[in-house]
């Protein structure tokens, strides 16, 4: 019987320490993947919410608290007391429950990989970049939602006709989004559909070629974010595109 072929995210992060483009490697890697992580109680409200849930550790160097995260769960070689319990959850997601702490991956094996704050950042960025929200509102830093300016109807115009033509997408909403105390709006396009880059991809492109400014202009799937969906919702926003039905 053959061995199995260790998996990309595993050579990843075998590789990462040897460099900071190796390291890059793996960020890139595990922005698009689950982890496993330990949460104190099971899963839940107020206490038992993941921003709050999340258990941390402290290293015996130099006491400095950190968040593990195991790429598989083979590298928790402890047992775990309940009522904590081991969860699977995608990157992205402890992101955003997680914050800005300190993160270590695979923490009690011979090569564990600290995510330190430009680290943390970087793998946001690689969020980001797959069209994925990598943060969420906090009540220090709340999201403002707003009504898109008139000066995106031709941008709305051309997304439409894009719709139209390759039947891709139910519904799209266009809207402005302030996070926190950020000096410039984002312009947001959603979509009720799963999440999929190459499609977001596309219609980035096809944004932009219509006058949306591209360094503000963003895609998202709305099923996959729970604070877009509220937004949406709160500020009463109809779609600007809805798939007509057919008999």
């Amino acid at each position: 019987m053959t061995e199995a072929r260790p998996e990309p995210l595993e050579i990843a992060w075998r590789n990462a320490s040897n460099s900071e483009a190796a390291a890059a490697v793996f960020l890139h890697e595990l922005s698009g993947h689950h982890v496993w992580t330990i949460l104190r109680q099971p899963p839940g409200f107020g206490d038992a919410a993941p921003e709050y849930n999340l258990m941390q550790l402290k290293r015996n160097a130099d006491g400095e608290v950190f968040v593990p995260i195991f790429t598989h769960p083979t590298h928790v070689t402890i047992s775990i007391p309940s009522p904590a319990q081991l969860a699977k959850v995608s990157m992205r997601n402890l992101l955003v429950a997680g914050r800005d702490q300190r993160y270590l991956v695979n923490p009690l094996s011979q090569s564990p990989f600290e995510m330190h704050a430009a680290r943390v950042a970087q793998l946001r960025a690689f969020t980001a970049a797959r069209h994925q929200e990598p943060d969420a509102p906090c009540p220090t830093a709340p999201w403002a939602f707003r009504l898109p300016d008139d000066a995106l109807y031709p941008v709305a115009v051309a997304l439409a006709q894009w719709f139209v033509a390759n039947g891709r997408v139910d519904e799209a909403y266009l809207y402005e989004l302030t996070r926190g105390d950020a000096s410039e709006a984002s312009v947001i396009l959603g979509l009720n559909e799963p999440a999929d880059k190459a499609l977001a991809d596309r219609l980035w492109a096809v944004a932009a070629q219509a006058g949306a400014n591209g360094s503000t202009f963003a895609v998202r799937f709305l099923p996959d974010e729970p604070s877009h969906r509220v937004g949406v919702e709160r500020l009463g926003l109809e779609p600007f595109y809805r798939r007509p039905r057919t008999m």
